[in-house]
């Protein structure tokens, strides 16, 4: 059987996981990307088999997603109990980038009006260093844009073609080997225009990485 199914054989196993800790009445944090995605189709299961619980989606897709499973979907009106969400790449300190799919701004959002932030991963997004991912990923205003770029023009900035639901502008910055991905995200979030960026923080127990065999455990 071929690395993509083993992959999503991962994510099914560390979405399940996330979804299996969610309580009845339960206001959950639904995030982006193909694991979140898991952890979505895992709750409309249990959903279906009579949980009651409501969603706040960071994204368009996971919002059409959730319904799709029978997830009710709502606005932030509120603190959340639990959120369960993907990263790109995890260290060994539980520092990680997100952002891959555009939505961090609502990831960030929903990650802190949340009691639990649940991190969802399989084996090759846990890196020895970020660099072995190398690009992180900030939200700008627009008009702000070009003028951002000019000023982290060291940082080889790469506008995406598409905007963030939120109709912002996400530029992909490629920090040197070595880097400070904390001092980069600092230097990129002081500038005016910069809405965010995709340097998240979670403890390692509560990353879940799911495995091909599809088990999962905690990073740490």
């Amino acid at each position: 059987m071929g690395v993509t199914e083993d992959r999503h054989r991962a994510w099914r196993a560390a979405g399940a996981a996330a979804a299996a800790l969610v309580q009845p009445g339960d206001r959950v944090g639904l995030g982006t990307g193909r694991a979140a995605g898991e952890g979505i189709l895992g709750l409309g299961a249990r959903v279906r088999e009579g949980l009651t619980c409501s969603g706040v989606a960071t994204s368009a897709r996971s919002v059409e997603l959730a319904r799709e499973h029978g997830i009710p979907v709502g606005p932030l009106t509120g603190p959340l109990d639990i959120a369960f969400d993907g990263a790109d790449a995890v260290d060994p300190r539980g520092l990680m980038v997100k952002g891959g799919g555009g939505a961090l701004v609502r990831e960030r959002i929903v990650a802190r009006a949340a009691t639990r932030w649940i991190v969802l991963v399989d084996d090759p997004k846990m890196v020895s260093g970020l660099d072995e991912w190398g690009t992180l990923p900030i939200a700008v205003v627009p008009f702000a844009a070009e003028a951002v770029a000019h000023r982290l023009e060291d940082l080889a900035p790469t506008p995406r073609d598409q905007p963030s639901d939120d109709a912002l502008t996400i530029i992909d910055l490629s920090p040197p080997a070595g880097s400070d991905w904390e001092a980069v995200a600092d230097r990129a979030a002081s500038l005016a225009g910069v809405v965010d960026h995709g340097l998240f923080r979670a403890p390692l127990s509560d990353v879940f990485v799911g495995h091909a065999d599809g088990t999962w455990s905690p990073a740490g």
